[in-house]
Order: structure tokens, then sequence, then C-alpha cells
């Protein structure tokens, strides 16, 4: 006997791949975040490398939610494919975009 599953495809849509990009690096922004918040919290700030670190971690989340914004922007300008991981990176880097912006202004402007 033959075991084989048939699926059925109502339409021939595929993900976007752009939007597939905005969402990695839109979790990429997070775990940016998350590390260097975890890295002020416990290191030693003593050390300038460790403050250069932090400072630079939060400069390429910010500069990888850009990304993943614009990214998730052609996704959604696509045709005959699925938008949702494109709603799902730009939010998610929205969202990171406004975090890290906000820390690397009240660290300048404080």
């Amino acid at each position: 006997m033959d075991d084989r599953k048939i699926t059925l495809r109502l339409n021939s849509k595929k993900q976007s791949g752009f939007g597939i990009v905005s969402f990695v690096l839109g979790i990429l922004a997070c775990i940016l975040f998350l590390a260097a918040v975890s890295m002020s919290a416990f290191a030693d700030r003593g050390h300038k490398a460790v403050v250069y670190g932090i400072g630079i971690m939060g400069i390429l989340g910010t500069l990888v939610s850009v990304i993943g914004i614009l990214h998730g922007l052609i996704g959604e300008s696509s045709k005959d494919t699925f938008k949702t991981f494109a709603h799902i990176g730009i939010g998610i880097n929205l969202t990171m975009l406004i975090i890290h912006g906000y820390i690397i202004y009240s660290g300048y402007f404080s």
C-alpha cells in the first residue's frame, strides 16, 4: 500500500523571504538587547571594554532593527505571498527600535 499523505493546496502562495528575514532580524535585535542588558547588570562596568561592548551591542541592535524594518516593508510589498512574517517582523523590529532608541537617547541626554 502507498501511505503518502494527500495535501490540498487552495493557493500557491508562499511566505515572503524578506518577511522571514525581517522576523529573524527582529529576534536578533531582541537577543542583542538582552545581551547588552545582562552585560550591563552582571559584568564589571569598571573596565572600558565592557562599557564599549554594551554600547556597541546597543548600536548594532538599532542598526539590525532598521534593516529588519526595511526588509519587512519589502516583504509587505511583494505580491502573491503571505505577509504574516513581514507583519510580525515589522512589529518586533519597530518595538526594538523604539527601545534601543530610548536607551541610547537616555544615555546621551541624562
